[in-house]
């Protein structure tokens, strides 16, 4: 890995809803009250297995499962309407370990959250919707979460349409990549609860917003409005996967990647202070060129890991110093592989895989190989 000019990144804060998010949090919620996370995890709706399970083990272990090589030594299968699905594809991997130091808990549950996008692999630009999954570690059940963004006068909303090749968790913050445009970014302190809620509607064909006097979302019974965005001003640079190194000292590091097909992308370091100061304009610290293209998700703890998926078929999970021996290493990782998520507690590497199909789309976790 060489060195990359870290100030061709800067990323300026616009599109501020703070105070919005909060109005609305107040104007939707029972009695206005804040929801918590844990709340929200107690009451997760769909259920999920791990390689616990005899089915959930045949789906993995089927001749053409996406996780044939990849090493995988925990898993999960979602729901199977989740699964087969077209109409959303995961993509972003995060948790509570990235949001929290010491257990790594909130409200007292372990818990992974991942993105989709609305539609297929490839979303044509009619394609709208994006939402978040929360899944509870202790129960295996998880709970869709839809993100939406407050009009100017904080009592209705609308929503987000992007892409989250990737996600970060970092304290109550949720931080959703967004290619060119830079990264948005959704506070769990404002979760909107529509069900159980008089002034909701679960229906899934009431549409985003307020109809008819209650707050919809398209049958979701939670949602997350965006506090403002972090929009990319630099030319020619992209945010396609995110994730965060908490080291046992010392300070918290954002990491920003780029996907490319035809060239090296870049990966940069940001200080988490600057993250979520949500002023003004920042920029990395430090950038490196990464040692292989079609990056999905990178990663560092004493080197740099990447996830390199595409370009005829290539699936790879590769790691590489910045000094010393620079020459890449790499094992088969999963057909599909996205964002890269760490599971400190058990020195994991977690991704998931895009593709539909019982036999295609898993949750899943690799030991951490040690550095060259």
């Amino acid at each position: 890995m060489t060195a990359a000019d870290p100030s061709a990144f800067a990323l300026r804060w616009e599109h501020d809803r703070i105070t919005q998010a909060r109005q609305l949090r107040t104007a939707v919620n029972p009695n206005g009250d804040r929801v918590s996370v844990g709340s929200m995890l107690d009451a997760a709706n769909r259920q999920a297995h791990t390689q616990n399970n005899s089915a959930c083990r045949a789906q993995a272990r089927a001749g053409d499962s996406a996780l044939n090589g990849a090493h995988a030594v925990a898993y999960y299968c979602l729901r199977s309407d989740d699964a087969n699905t077209n109409s959303w594809t995961p993509q972003g991997v995060s948790g509570t370990e990235d949001a929290q130091p010491g257990a790594g808990t909130v409200n007292g549950h372990r818990a992974i959250v991942f993105s989709w996008h609305a539609g297929g692999e490839r979303p044509t630009p009619s394609d709208t919707g994006t939402r978040l999954s929360f899944l509870d570690r202790a129960s295996n059940r998880y709970i869709h979460v839809l993100l939406v963004v407050p009009n100017s006068a904080g009592n209705n909303y609308s929503d987000v349409t992007v892409h989250a090749g990737g996600i970060v968790w970092y304290q109550h913050y949720i931080f959703v990549a967004a290619n060119e445009g830079g990264v948005h970014v959704f506070d769990t302190d404002n979760l909107l609860q529509l069900a159980n809620n008089p002034k909701g509607n679960t229906s899934p064909g009431c549409e985003t917003g307020l109809q008819n006097g209650k707050y919809c979302g398209r049958g979701y019974h939670y949602l997350l409005p965006e506090i403002g965005r972090w929009n990319n001003t630099a030319s020619g640079t992209r945010y396609d996967s995110m994730s965060l190194e908490r080291p046992p000292s010392g300070s918290v590091a954002f990491l920003t990647s780029e996907f490319r097909r035809d060239s090296v992308g870049r990966v940069a370091r940001w200080r988490d202070t600057d993250m979520t100061r949500f002023s003004g304009t920042i920029h990395p610290y430090i950038a490196w060129h990464q040692p292989v293209r079609y990056v999905q998700g990178a990663f560092s703890r004493g080197c740099y890991y990447f996830n390199t998926g595409g370009g005829g078929g290539n699936r790879d999970l590769a790691w590489a110093n910045t000094t010393g021996n620079r020459t890449p290493r790499s094992q088969l990782g999963g057909r599909g592989l996205q964002d890269l998520y760490w599971l400190r507690s058990a020195n994991q590497l977690w991704t998931l895989t895009e593709h539909r199909g019982i036999h295609s789309r898993f949750l899943y976790g690799v030991n951490r190989p040690a550095c060259p």
